[in-house]
């Protein structure tokens, strides 16, 4: 395969392996970072769900 200046994919996966040893290491570090991500764009957290009801 040849060589890119730019490999996407391959970034991409560097990046969720990252993220997953992190959030494995400690397991707040998720949330925390979906809190952040919320208030930095404005984004309304998911409403509760309820167990039983449909």
């Amino acid at each position: 395969m040849k060589d890119k200046e730019f490999d996407a994919v391959q970034m991409m996966r560097r990046i969720r392996h990252d993220l997953s040893q992190r959030y494995l290491e400690n397991l707040e570090a998720k949330e925390t970072d979906l809190h952040q991500i919320r208030e930095q764009y404005g984004i309304a957290p998911p409403p509760a769900r309820t167990t039983g009801q449909q």
